[in-house]
């Protein structure tokens, strides 16, 4: 087989293999924009933590919502709609959480159904409307953003 038409072979059985397809409901969807950050607690990277930015925006009269893991180096990326895409510009209300789920032990010493769910972060951050965290997400960036987490208490309730 002539190594052009093997390339052009190659390219054609793998463009239709794509996961994501552009459709009437994805090209509504508003338009993201790269995002991330780190998450610190006390100072030292926070692995294993979900970060969860939601924005209304009001011309849609809808909350989005994006979602990032922190890796070993406390490091996240959001995804919106599609991995690594991102988030959409505006405003957001960023809630922190880890936690992990211990076995409890049964009678005996043995292993029980029941599980124990261990939080690592202080309770506060599990919020939106106690976090005190909040994230302005803009089209030109660069959208990297420090959490830098530590355990005193609630912030201050906002003036109306």
């Amino acid at each position: 087989m002539d190594e052009p038409l093997w390339l052009v072979v190659v390219w054609v059985l793998t463009a239709g293999c794509s996961r994501y397809h552009e459709d009437k409901w994805s090209r509504a969807r508003p338009r993201t924009v790269p995002a991330g950050g780190v998450v610190e607690y006390q100072g030292k990277p926070v692995e294993g933590a979900i970060v969860t930015f939601i924005a209304k925006l009001e011309e849609r009269n809808r909350e989005y919502d994006a979602r990032g893991y922190t890796d070993a180096k406390g490091r996240f990326r959001l995804k919106t709609f599609r991995p690594d895409d991102g988030a959409v510009v505006g405003t957001h209300r960023v809630r922190i959480e880890k936690s992990t789920a211990e076995p409890l032990t049964g009678p005996g010493g043995g292993l029980s159904s029941a599980i124990k769910i261990a939080q690592h972060l202080p309770q506060r951050y599990g919020s939106f409307d106690t976090s005190g965290l909040t994230a302005e997400v803009t089209e030109k960036g660069p959208n990297e953003f420090a959490f830098k987490l530590d355990d005193s208490g609630p912030p201050a309730k906002a003036a109306r």
